[in-house]
């Protein structure tokens, strides 16, 4: 193709003699990389970098460097060069000298020649600053016997260029990184040394690291550094403290996988792979290799990538650790087609091809750039790229870019080139008509190609040569030829066709147009002509002038044509087709004429030739061998002399030193010769025959086949032992050879087998052989053999030598010898001779016989290698341990490991274990001692069980003969046994000392009985009560740890059960189970089963039980609304989802009312009817009014939720009779009528009839009617006779009729005016900041005075009111002051009137006052009520609230309500809440925010002995023993240690995050030791952390002996034991007693008097009060908040009562004595209905008050069952002993919270199970007791400390206080802080007392005279109400308002002590008085527990409370007094009342 163009190109240069150059050379090619710069480089500053650049092309493309934004890389003269050759040079440089831009940056090198232009990768250049740096020596972990691995601590700022060479053990023992260590000593390839079982001889030693920079080549070591180990040998679970996350390699390189862990003992390491469905385990292979904490992959494939996970276990524990390989598969990258010719205008596409190892690779990120440059993404598809319409400027250089994700690049380039284009013309010139004389410029543009070349000619002939004519052409720069033809002074002669041709190697076009110059005919010469015989002769006459009449042509004096062939054009040619030479040879004239005769004539010679005719080859392809003769025979058949017969091969002339030779025979034939056929003489012959007429050419194809031959023949070859080695063998012939390799089986001359591709053998395109990872195998010899089918082809044979490292078959082995015996151990190692042999012993110890007299060694060679031997004479203990046999040669080294054991007697055996424990079976296992292990011939197994309180058996013993499985199957043992196991090793030297015993507790079996007695009650709509008691003891088969509690819809269609496990306490206990979030009214089947280790039970039989009913959860559907009527509306609805109705519906509800604007309602509007059908009409309704409408349905358990309101508009009426009327005379003839509208339309006013009629006297003389339009209130009636009585009224009328019509006005015509009002007064409302104007229009001219309120208003004297000249007042920017009474007064001396308005002015509402009724631990009630309205309807409440310091919530609620539970809330927290009212003015300013806590605290602590069991080695911890306060428990944190003399002893961590749980066994303890046990509990309120001691019992179970119990309270200093602390305690004592006793004293005898009087009104109904009372709550379980308040009997009383007697006023004194009857009323929960009135006969209560006794025991708590108290319906009774009276208030919790009228509410929580703790539900007692075992306040302290749940307070209601009463008035506190007061006051006899209780409140202070105030008052409201009341409490406490707001309630508010001045830290209490009594004030239930101000003050803890003033009402709430701070920390006191009726003596 090449050598074609070239001499086309010649050719057309010498046929066109033309100075134009063709651009088009098929030899230029574009660039390509020869060598692309890498991705990165790095160099140091002290060394420079550079970065190579090279490519090929033709021309020679230049290289040249750009930045990463294009810009050129110039030279920095000492800092940066570009060298000729391309290469870039950073030149090294000083610190100071560091360039960002020059140093730090991305360069791209550039090659391009004139094709086009290519870019490389971006190449990222960093240089670093070399800085000294220094590295240290960490010491992870160093214990004794186990594996100290030591890090070497890099800076970060040099880490990633430093690694770890080598690490020198002291002196000169250098350790190298390799995969598998010595057995001592192994280094990672990551840095980390490891040195394995650490002796006492390690700690003596010292290592140094040594590093080395990466770039800087620089060493730096590290200073030496000591271990230091842990002779405590402990055992540490593993931790992997380095591992390689993710490591990347390429394809058949080698992977190391590394995992680090730290432990002891020493981990042992598993590895998996995640690369399937599952993880699998790796196994060892030829390729992989499994070294502990590392896995080495040999040549990885892409099968190998993915995640693996390494494992590190001991007996503490594992660790594991996930890593990532990548295996980075090269990809090959090519553009198809790489060279790609489209023509001009065409379509080009490349496509880049993206492999794999031969495969395509999926979807890359493929970019693509011509010349350099970035292409848009608009003209690829995918990995294709399409260019259209190509045009010059697409010629060039395109790159396909692959960038994979790893960040490398790989490229490609393709050229794309222009195909041959015919010429096409761009330009041509035009026809002209011209005088002669002026100059001429003709011009042809033409574009093509090759670039065309373009010829000029004149009628068919050469253009003239003389000076007028020149020609010039030239070639624009997109490759266009532009030819000029220039004539200077045109002539006559210069007139005729030209015709410009453009033509090239594609084809050929040509233009002609004549040129015509005026004159007389002219014929230029005519030169001679040669035709071609056969073809076309076409004559133009050369005629010029203009015009030209006609053209004749002649020959031989006839006038053309005369014959067929002949024909005489239009222009004047003559045409002859086809020309024969005989006939047509000749002279031709041509003669032409004008129209005035004028006539000109030339003659021409035509010439004829025949061209020539050459015979055929007679094949198409001649077929030789190489060395045969061959010869070319060349024939011209026809064709005129002279003749010219020329050979060409390949398009060029035969070159004579290719020994070929031509024979001319004669004119006519020529033979080429080949005496010698050679390769080189394969191509294509032409023979070309020439003359004048034409050339011919024939061609004929010689193809010589050639034997194949060596271009690169193969030669013997070495290589390393699992290297890549690459065997050339490549061969050339005809046809091409085909290469195959063959490997000789046997010896060289043996048998050949032929080599196929696998894994590790590749067989590449060009014939080499690629062996991967070579190992021995692959020695030998091989066979390259090369055959094409010509001759027998070649071979060559091969040897390939295998240079192999020295190996072993296996990495260790041992050898067992008898004490005093010889040790032989031997160790083979293959690989290449000479092998260097070295013993060692422990991996760093040489053993050399010149130096130790018991050893020899040998070694002898072997075909493989070397066989090595060592002997150690007369073994010993000493010589145990490992032994190195290392190998080392010219090409590597290896060793193995020998581990010698050498017999002695045996030593007892150790680490036993359970390995597997059953029922019935144990399974041991144990290790042998590590030093003299001995021969060991059997095991002796001795077991015994081992519970202490049975007889001490016998040892019974089991033999085991298999010692190296160290195991034995112990069988047919008991069930959850303890038993005591031993081992004894035995040998040919006896047996060995018993090991350590083991005790171990065999498994239990599954239960084999179900639960007894399954109980299922419902509790609510969603929850089930589940109870059942244990299995059968003997059935239970071991502990049970808990239950499977299974339940399912009884008629559901599925068989399963939904279980929940609930967690027992291991003694067989019954349990139950709260079920919640059930289906609301649905029956359940519910079944138990027992489970402990081994796993369940069998099912207990169903019981089925049905949730509860509740109301229904969604409203009905489809609500609708019709008007009927204008008061009557229809309304219809569907029933609510059937799912959704939770209960049998009883009904539907509606609830309407009006959408009105009221100023102020003087009622609710809002009206329900209920009705049980589906639709109901509305009757009685307003007229035309808009009415919200919503629908509920409700079950017996209450209303369900309202649809959303549905608006309906009653119909038009007609209207109600105008409101007023009114006549004034205006005129003597006229009157003016007004009147006001309808106060009810009914509908829109349509329009008013007036009415008109005059009377005279008692006779009408006329009528008449008159309609007004609807905005006109008022008419004016003129013309009117005077002095006649005229009556008019007034009608309104709607679209629907005329209404009723007004009061008749009548009056008299009259000629006196008297003035008269005629606007209207009445009510004017209007919103504050607007402006009013009240009207005040009169008759008569009058004189108007103004008046508020009587006070008369002038003009100008209040800033917003305004006086027109027309009478109306104008009050702007109304306020609140502003409404009142306006009064308008007219006077003109004639008469006089009064017009008065009530202006009401509409301002927002003032803050609602809110208070908080109750608490829970997540839910807060509140109640508020609305105080003044703003004159306007409220619209709504907006409630806010927040916790602490977050961001504020807000909640809009209805206008109608008047209380709101927000819940939700956290646990033990505090909240700011407030509260603003809206009307249609805006909102109300907020009401005082309350400071709110949500029930519970932090944990409590519990005692030792309820949370502690320890055992021998182990501790029961019981978790449930913990108290929550109220507020779940989170988690725990436990640690422990052991009480030893080391200070430094650390606390052991059993867990940082202990989930709540019933029990935890801390394992793994001592026996007989004295430990510390530190805990913490955490809850969303805080948490508490506290303290233990205990003591473990002895190995066989016995209590400790005295003396470590004994030291565990040594330390604890107690109060009284300190001299320092008991002295002034005393004195202070003392003083306070008498204090107290002197302000008693002063209080006695003030109060004697009244004391005196109150004690004789009680004596006198002490009879009336000695009947039994009984009240009690009902109980009601676990109320859901949205339950409605208590509307039947059955429900909860708002009060708890109980009775007081005056004879208690002695109960605490020692000498009362006689028969008294004591009354004992407990709170509880009630379930029985109350009977009718509000007592019922109390049941019998001895078990009770049997079991509330038994409370007090200590042990009570975890023995005693709570399920009877909380599940049985039942009250204490009036229970009658002799000489006591007792009063009790037990109150259970948070559930124990009675309902009050306000919100029934209590804390939704789970009933408590048995052994739940009872600091979950709570009982607290406030009684009052005369038993002489509790009057002394001493032992009542000890009874509430030994039993926090049940608490006494003396309740003394003897007028006169005594110290001694004083004393015993302690209780404990709900919460355990502090003590509850004696709540002490004087009550009237039949006097019922309401006590409010309220959650705590942060008190402010109240003055002592405040209180005495309210004392008093309060007594006087008891004293008033004593006519209301028997004694007996009404069932409905609002049914007697008057009685109830007499009757005082008590509120019982703590003093805060820390509000006083000089007070201590702030704290949160309960309802703890803390430093002296609390404040007891009575309020009415009306208060409904409002906030109590600060600024008032607490009374003096030493005031007796009835000195108190007694106020009806708390002071009101002042905003300046502050927020209020409520606490209720218990919600059993959380606003409730009880009633307290006095016994008499």
């Amino acid at each position: 193709m090449w050598i074609s163009s070239r001499l086309f190109v010649i050719f057309l240069l010498l046929h066109l003699e033309t100075t134009c150059s063709e651009p088009f050379e098929a030899h230029l090619r574009g660039p390509g990389f020869v060598m692309e710069p890498p991705g990165r480089v790095e160099f140091s500053n002290s060394s420079g970098g550079w970065l190579d650049c090279s490519a090929s092309g033709s021309p020679q493309p230049t290289i040249d460097w750009v930045h990463a934004d294009g810009s050129a890389v110039t030279e920095i003269h000492g800092v940066r060069r570009v060298l000729r050759n391309g290469t870039l040079v950073l030149m090294p440089f000083a610190a100071a000298a560091y360039h960002q831009d020059v140093h730090n940056t991305i360069y791209r090198c550039i090659a391009s020649n004139s094709v086009g232009r290519i870019v490389s990768r971006d190449v990222q250049v960093r240089a670093v600053v070399a800085q000294a740096y220094k590295v240290d020596v960490e010491v992870l972990s160093a214990s004794r016997g186990c594996t100290a691995i030591l890090r070497c601590v890099v800076p970060t700022f040099v880490k990633e260029l430093v690694r770890v060479v080598s690490w020198v053990h002291e002196p000169a023992i250098y350790i190298y990184p390799s995969l598998q260590g010595d057995g001592k000593f192994h280094l990672l390839p990551t840095g980390e040394l490891l040195i394995h079982n650490l002796q006492e001889s390690d700690e003596s030693q010292s290592f140094r690291c040594r590093s080395m920079h990466r770039l800087t080549r620089q060493v730096v070591v590290s200073s030496p550094t000591r271990l230091r180990i842990n002779s405590h040998r402990g055992i540490i679970s593993p931790s992997v403290v380095e591992h390689t996350a993710h490591v990347q390699v390429s394809q058949d390189e080698g992977a190391v996988l590394l995992c680090v862990a730290q432990g002891c003992p020493s981990p042992e390491y598993s590895w998996y792979t995640h690369n399937g469905a599952g993880p699998l385990p790796v196994l060892s292979g030829p390729r992989v290799r499994l070294l502990g904490p590392i896995l080495a992959i040999e040549a990885v494939t892409g099968e190998d990538s993915g995640v693996y996970k390494c494992t590190a276990s001991n007996v503490g524990g594992e660790a594991s650790a996930e890593l990532r390989l990548t295996v980075a598969t090269p990809i090959q990258v090519e553009i198809s087609p790489n060279v790609l010719s489209v023509h001009m205008g065409g379509t080009a596409e490349f496509r880049c091809l993206v492999t794999s190892n031969g495969s395509p690779v999926g979807m890359q990120n493929i970019l693509w750039y011509k010349d350099g440059r970035q292409l848009p993404s608009s003209g690829r598809v995918e990995d294709t790229l399409v260019v259209p319409r190509v045009s010059r400027e697409n010629r060039g250089m395109y790159q396909c870019v692959v960038r994979r994700p790893e960040g490398d690049t790989f490229q490609a380039t393709a050229e794309l080139q222009l195909g041959d284009a015919p010429p096409v013309l761009l330009y041509s010139f035009i026809e002209q008509t011209l005088q002669p004389g002026p100059a001429v410029s003709l011009k042809c543009s033409a574009a093509g190609n090759p670039t065309p070349q373009i010829s000029w000619t004149l009628d068919g002939f050469p253009l003239p040569s003389n000076g007028r004519f020149m020609i010039g052409q030239y070639i624009t720069v997109h490759g266009d030829v532009i030819s000029h033809v220039n004539i200077s002074h045109v002539m006559v002669e210069d007139g005729g066709e030209y015709a410009c041709i453009a033509e090239n190697r594609a084809g050929r076009v040509q233009h002609a147009a004549r040129l015509n110059i005026y004159g007389l005919p002219y014929i230029r010469l005519i030169p001679k002509v040669t035709a071609v015989s056969g073809e076309t002769l076409n004559l133009k006459c050369p005629v010029a002038g203009y015009p030209i009449e006609e053209i004749h042509w002649e020959r031989g004096g006839r006038e053309l044509p005369d014959d067929i062939r002949q024909r005489v054009q239009p222009d004047g040619s003559l045409t002859i087709s086809p020309v024969q030479k005989n006939s047509d040879s000749g002279v031709y004239t041509c003669w032409a004429r004008n129209k005035q005769g004028h006539s000109a004539r030339r003659s021409g010679e035509v010439t004829v030739i025949v061209p020539p005719k050459v015979s055929p080859f007679q094949t198409s392809i001649l077929q030789l061998n190489m060395g045969d003769r061959a010869s070319l025979t060349c024939s011209v058949v026809k064709g005129d002399l002279p003749l010219t017969i020329n050979w060409r091969k390949d398009g060029r002339p035969i070159d004579p030193t290719q020994h070929m030779s031509v024979k001319q025979v004669d004119q006519y034939n020529s033979i080429l010769v080949i005496e010698n056929l050679g390769s080189d003489h394969t191509g294509n012959y032409s023979c070309v025959v020439r003359n004048s007429a034409a050339e011919v050419e024939n061609s004929q194809a010689l193809l010589v086949n050639v034997p194949p031959r060596w271009i690169v023949e193969p030669v013997d070859a070495n290589v390393e032992r699992n290297r890549h080695i690459m065997l050339h063998c490549q061969a050339q012939g005809v046809p091409t050879p085909s290469i195959v390799w063959k490997k000789a089986t046997g010896s060289k001359s043996g048998e050949y087998e032929e080599v196929r591709e696998r894994p590790f053998t590749k067989l590449l395109g060009n014939g080499s052989l690629l062996l991967q990872h070579v190992k021995e195998d692959r020695e030998g010899f091989y066979l390259c053999q090369a055959n094409n089918g010509i001759g027998t082809g070649i071979g060559k044979v091969i040897q390939l030598k295998v240079n192999s490292s020295p190996y072993f078959s296996s990495t260790s082995r041992s050898v067992m010898v008898k004490k005093g015996d010889t040790a032989l151990l031997q160790c083979s190692v293959s690989g290449d001779k000479p092998i260097n042999i070295v013993w060692m012993r422990s991996g760093k110890n040489t053993l050399n016989p010149s130096t130790n007299y018991k050893i020899s060694v040998k070694q002898e060679a072997t075909p493989d290698g070397v066989s090595a031997e060592l002997q150690i004479r007369t073994v010993d203990a000493t010589d145990s341990g490992p032994y190195f046999c290392r190998a080392s040669n010219l090409y590597g080294n290896d060793q193995q490991l020998v581990q010698l054991q050498v017999q002695e007697p045996p030593q007892p055996p150790s680490v036993l274990e359970a390995a597997m424990i059953s029922s019935r079976s144990v399974n041991l296992k144990w290790q042998p001692k590590t030093l003299g292990t001995g021969d060991v011939s059997k095991y002796l197994v001795e077991f015994r069980e081992a519970d202490p309180a049975l007889f001490v058996e016998q040892w019974q013993q089991v033999e085991v003969k298999d010692p190296p499985t160290f195991n034995a199957l112990i069988e047919n043992l008991k069930p959850a046994t303890r038993y005591a196991f031993r081992v004894i090793a035995e040998g040919s030297a006896g047996r060995s000392a018993p090991s350590q015993e083991l005790i171990v507790r065999t498994e239990p079996q599954r239960p084999a009985g179900p639960p007894l007695n399954l109980s299922a009650r419902p509790l609510s709509s969603t929850e089930l009560l589940i109870s059942w008691v244990a299995p059968l003891p003997e059935l239970r088969h071991g502990d049970i740890q808990g239950y499977n509690v299974g339940y399912k819809l009884a008629n559901s269609g599925n068989t399963a059960y939904n279980f929940t496990s609930v967690s027992g306490d291991g003694d067989g206990g019954n349990g139950e189970l709260l079920l919640s979030g059930l289906a609301k009214f649905q029956r359940y089947n519910v079944v138990v089963q027992a489970f402990n280790q081994v796993g369940p039970g069998p099912l207990s039989e169903p019981a089925t039980s049905q949730t509860m009913e509740d109301v229904p959860s969604r409203s009905p559907e489809d609500v609708r609304c019709a008007a009927l009527s204008s008061q009557s509306l229809q309304v219809s609805w569907q029933p609510p989802p059937i799912y959704h109705t939770n209960g049998l519906l009883q009904g539907y509800k509606l609830v309407f009312e009006p959408i009105i604007d009221d100023i102020q309602p003087s009622k609710d509007e809002v009206e329900s009817r209920k009705t049980t059908a589906l639709t109901m009409v509305l009757t009685g309704l307003r007229k035309y009014t808009n009415y919200s409408i919503q629908v509920l349905a409700h079950t017996r358990m209450g209303d369900g939720v309202l649809s959303k309101p549905l608006f309906c508009h009653s119909e038009e009426d007609v209207p109600e009779a105008p409101a007023d009327i009114k006549v004034v005379v205006s005129s003597s003839q006229s009157l003016y009528i007004s009147w006001l509208p309808p106060t009810e339309p009914n509908g829109v006013i349509t329009k008013y009839s007036l009415y008109t009629r005059v009377v005279n006297g008692r006779e009408e003389l006329n009528n008449e009617k008159r309609s007004l339009p609807s905005q006109q209130a008022y008419y004016e009636a003129k013309g009117l006779h005077p002095h006649m009585e005229y009556q008019f009224w007034v009608t309104a009328s709607t679209r629907v009729g005329e209404g009723k019509s007004s009061r008749v006005a009548s009056q008299i015509t009259t000629n006196r005016i008297p003035a008269r009002i005629i606007s209207f007064g009445g009510l004017v409302v209007r919103p504050w900041r607007s402006t009013v104007t009240l009207p005040c229009t009169a008759v008569g001219k009058p004189k108007r005075d103004w008046f508020k309120s009587d006070v008369v208003l002038r003009q100008g004297g209040h800033h917003n009111t305004q006086i027109l000249d027309n009478g109306d007042l104008i009050i702007s920017s109304l306020e609140l002051g502003d409404g009142g009474n306006y009064s308008c007064q007219v006077d003109n001396g004639i008469g006089t009137d009064r017009l008065t308005h009530i202006l009401l002015v509409q301002v927002p509402p003032a803050a609602p006052t809110l208070y908080v009724t109750s608490a829970t631990s997540s839910s807060i009630l509140m109640h508020w009520k609305c105080g003044f309205t703003g004159n306007a309807p409220i619209t709504g409440y907006t409630l806010f609230y927040r916790r602490g310091n977050a961001n504020t919530d807000e909640m809009q609620l209805s206008r109608h309500a008047s209380s709101h539970e927000l819940k939700g809330l956290v646990c033990g927290s505090t909240y700011q809440i407030y509260l603003s009212a809206q009307n249609k003015v805006g909102p109300s300013p907020s009401s005082i925010m309350l400071h709110v806590r949500t029930q519970g605290q932090s944990p409590g602590q519990p005692s030792s002995t309820a949370l502690l069991a320890p055992n021998s080695t182990s501790l029961l911890v019981r978790l449930h023993s913990w108290p929550d306060n109220g507020c779940p428990i989170l988690y725990f944190v436990l640690q422990y240690k052991a009480v030893t003399d080391d200070p430094d002893a650390e606390w052991v961590m059993v867990s940082n995050a202990l989930k709540p749980q019933r029990r935890l066994v801390v394992p793994n303890l001592l026996p007989s030791t004295l430990y510390h046990l530190r805990m913490e509990a955490h809850n969303v309120a805080g948490e508490s952390s506290a303290e233990f001691s205990f003591v473990t019992l002895t190995k066989d179970g016995d209590p400790p002996p005295p003396e470590i119990v004994q030291r565990g309270h040594r330390g604890t200093t107690v109060f009284y034991g300190n001299i320092n602390l008991l002295i002034p305690s005393i004195a202070a004592l003392s003083g306070m007693i008498c204090t107290i006793v002197m302000v008693i004293i002063c209080y006695r005898n003030k109060q004697s008097a009244h004391s005196q009087k109150e004690s004789l009104e009680n004596r006198a109904n002490s009879e009336a009060a000695q009947r039994e009372r009984y009240y009690a709550t009902i109980h009601k379980v676990s109320m859901q908040n949205n339950d409605k308040i208590p509307e039947t009997s059955e429900d909860i009383s708002p009060y708890a009562t109980f009775q007081l007697s005056e004879g208690a006023a002695n109960m605490s004194q020692p000498h009362h004595g006689g028969p008294a009857n004591t009354l004992l009323h407990s709170f509880m929960y009630h379930e029985r209905a109350l009977a009718e009135g509000c007592s019922s006969p109390p049941p019998a209560a001895s078990k009770n008050r049997r079991r509330h006794s038994r409370k007090t025991e200590p042990e009570s708590e975890e023995s005693e069952s709570d399920q009877d108290q909380l599940t049985s319906s039942r009250t204490e009774s009036s229970n009658q002993h002799e000489g006591k009276i007792k009063h009790s208030i037990i109150y259970h919790g948070a559930q124990s919270s009675t309902s009050s009228d306000l919100s029934p509410m209590s804390e939704q929580k789970s009933l408590p199970r048995r052994g739940r703790s009872r600091y979950h539900h709570q009982q607290y007692q406030f009684s009052t007791n005369t038993t002489p075992r509790h009057h002394n306040s001493n032992k009542m302290n000890n009874n509430t400390s030994n039993n926090i749940n049940t608490t006494n307070m003396n309740m003394n209601t003897n007028t006169t206080a005594t110290p001694s009463t004083s004393n015993s008035n302690k209780i404990l506190s709900p919460r355990g802080g502090g003590n509850l007061k004696s709540i002490s006051s004087t009550f009237k006899s039949q006097d019922s007392i309401q006590c409010h209780i309220p959650t705590l409140v942060k008190s402010p202070s109240i003055s002592t005279q405040q209180q005495k105030q309210f004392h008093k008052q309060q007594v006087q409201g008891s004293t008033n109400s004593s006519s209301n009341s028997n004694g007996n409490m009404p069932c409905n406490p609002n049914s007697n308002s008057s009685s109830l707001k007499q009757q005082q309630p008590l509120l019982i508010t703590p003093k805060l002590h820390q509000l006083e001045a000089g007070s201590g830290p702030q704290e949160l209490m309960g309802l703890d008085g803390i430093g002296g009594s609390p404040l007891v004030a009575c309020m009415p239930p009306s208060s409904q527990f409002r906030p109590i101000p600060h600024k008032s003050s607490i009374m003096p803890a030493h005031e007796p409370p009835h000195h108190q003033n007694h106020s009806n009402h708390l002071p009101p709430h002042h905003p300046s007094s502050g927020s209020t701070l409520l606490n209720p920390s218990t919600a059993m006191l959380s606003s409730k009342f009880f009633t307290a009726p006095t016994l008499p003596k």
